[in-house]
């Protein structure tokens, strides 16, 4: 309802006489500046909620792409050296140790830690080994030609 409708209105109760008629008018008047403010108390809150839900969005985004963010690429040419060895070593038997992999590759646990993280695990699987539950073995997937 725009101004003009209550200007009019306005103007025609004062020539209204029967006072009942003129009661309805003025508390319908009075209703629609409520109705009105109400409206824009709704239109505020309406824009605060949607300013904290994209907000929350945009932090949800984030952590989803964290999540989904593909195997990191070595930059190094001693890890590049080090995946290749780790390949062939494995190519060549069934499954090794961690232990194992890491006196044939002459290196630290925290360096094995590391060259773990920069596998590609859709070709490797790591599982522990049967009787020993706190001995790791990686091994090469099985590929079907």
């Amino acid at each position: 309802m725009n101004t003009s409708l209550t200007e009019a209105i306005d103007s025609y109760v004062p020539t209204i006489t029967d006072p009942r008629l003129k009661a309805l008018l003025t508390d319908l008047l009075q209703e629609i500046e409520k109705l009105r403010a109400r409206i824009i108390e709704l239109e505020i809150q309406q824009d605060d909620q949607a300013d904290a839900i994209n907000r929350n969005a945009g932090a949800i985004n984030e952590v989803w792409r964290l999540t989904k963010r593909s195997p990191s690429v070595p930059k190094g040419q001693k890890t590049k050296a080090r995946l290749e060895d780790l390949e062939r070593i494995l190519k060549s038997t069934e499954g090794r140790t961690l232990s194992q992999l890491e006196k044939d590759l002459d290196i630290s646990q925290q360096q094995m830690s590391h060259l773990i993280s920069k596998l590609d695990m859709r070709r490797y699987e790591i599982h522990t080994r049967p009787g020993k539950g706190r001995e790791k073995v990686l091994k090469l997937r099985s590929r079907i030609i």
